[in-house]
C-alpha cells in the first residue's frame, strides 16, 4: 500500500497539465454576432509520462478518455467580434508503471475543471450580423484571448491523482491570422499561469512557475466549407516547488497535430483531430485522438 501511495503522490503533477498545451487550429476568426454553437467532443490520449531523475519511478504509461460539453456564442465588444466559450469535461484517467521496481497503478474518473474563454479580435474582424457576414472577406486578423480554468472539478486532498487540479489556471494569448486565397496562416504566443495548491496530501503546498506557449497553424478551406490543417505548439516552463523546495521538472515540449472539419448538412459539422508529442523533457508525451460534433443556431 505504501508503494501505491508514493507513486500516486508523484504522478499527480504531470498528467493533466499537458492538456492545456494541445494544438488548436483556428484560434482567431470572425464569428457573426448572436450566433450560438453547441458541441460535444470525445478524446482519447495515451502515452508515456517522464519524471525527473530524482524520483524512483520508470516505465510510466498513462491513458485519458474524456467527453467535453461546450457552449459558444458570438459577441460584439466595442464594435469588434468576440467569442465566448464555456466547457465542462468528464474524464477517466488511468496511470501505471514501476515504483522502486514494483508495479503500481491508479485509476480515477469524474468531472474536470470547467473552463471559460473569451476571445476578442481587435483588428480585421468587425462585429457583423449574420446577414452582414455573408459579404465579409478575411485578410489579416489580430486578436487576444483569456481562458480561465476553475477549480470545481473532482478533487480529494487525500489522493494526488485527481481529475480536478484544485488550482485556478489562467491562459492568456495574443495571435495573428492571415488569409492568402484559400490558405490561412495563424500564430499565437501566450502564457499559462496556475495558482498554488495548498491542499496537497499531508498538508503540503504545490507551487508552479508559468508556462510559455507558442503556436503555429496553417489550413486550407475548400469551397464546400470543409477545411484541413496542421500545426504545432511549443511549451517551456512550469518548474514546480513542494513546500518551497524546487524540483528539477521544468517542462520543454513540442507537439504537432492535424485536424479536419467537415460540414454535414447546414448547421451541423464534425471535426477530427490528432496530436502527438514530438519531444518532451519532463511531463506527458501523449498521442491524442478526438472527434467533435457541433450544432449552430
Amino acid at each position: 500500500m505504501r508503494t501505491r501511495i508514493v507513486f500516486v503522490f508523484f504522478a499527480g503533477f504531470f498528467c493533466l497539465p499537458a492538456l492545456a498545451t494541445d494544438v488548436e487550429p483556428r484560434l482567431y476568426s470572425n464569428i457573426p454576432t448572436g450566433i450560438n454553437f453547441l458541441a460535444i467532443t470525445y478524446g482519447h490520449s495515451s502515452g508515456e509520462v517522464t519524471f525527473d531523475g530524482s524520483l524512483p519511478v520508470e516505465d510510466v504509461d498513462g491513458k485519458i478518455d474524456g467527453v467535453v460539453l461546450s457552449y459558444l456564442r458570438g459577441l460584439a465588444i466595442a464594435g469588434k467580434s468576440a467569442l465566448l466559450t464555456v466547457s465542462v469535461p468528464f474524464v477517466n484517467l488511468d496511470l501505471e508503471g514501476l515504483l522502486l521496481d514494483q508495479p503500481a497503478s491508479r485509476s480515477v474518473k469524474g468531472f474536470g475543471d470547467p473552463q471559460v474563454r473569451l476571445s476578442v479580435n481587435f483588428f480585421g474582424a468587425p462585429a457583423l450580423t449574420p446577414k452582414e457576414f455573408r459579404a465579409y472577406q478575411q485578410k489579416t486578423i489580430a486578436g487576444a484571448s483569456i481562458s480561465v480554468g476553475m477549480p470545481f472539478g473532482q478533487y480529494d486532498g487525500d489522493k494526488l491523482v485527481n481529475i480536478g487540479a484544485n488550482r485556478w489556471n489562467v491562459i492568456g494569448q495574443m495571435g495573428l491570422s492571415h488569409k492568402i486565397n484559400r490558405w490561412t496562416i495563424e500564430s499565437a504566443v501566450g502564457v499559462s499561469w496556475v495558482s498554488d495548491n495548498d491542499d496537497l496530501k499531508e498538508d503540503r503546498t504545490l507551487e508552479q512557475d508559468p508556462i510559455g506557449l507558442f503556436r503555429g497553424t496553417v489550413f486550407y478551406t475548400f469551397p464546400s466549407g470543409l477545411w484541413i490543417g496542421s500545426g504545432f505548439v511549443y511549451a517551456n516552463g512550469g518548474r514546480s516547488k513542494i513546500d518551497g523546495v524546487e524540483r528539477d521538472d521544468r517542462q520543454k515540449s513540442w507537439r504537432g497535430g492535424m485536424a479536419i472539419s467537415i460540414p454535414i448538412i447546414p448547421r451541423h459539422q464534425i471535426q477530427f483531430r490528432i496530436t502527438e508529442g514530438i519531444t518532451a523533457r519532463i511531463g506527458s508525451d501523449f498521442l491524442t485522438f478526438s472527434a467533435a460534433y457541433s450544432y449552430t443556431f
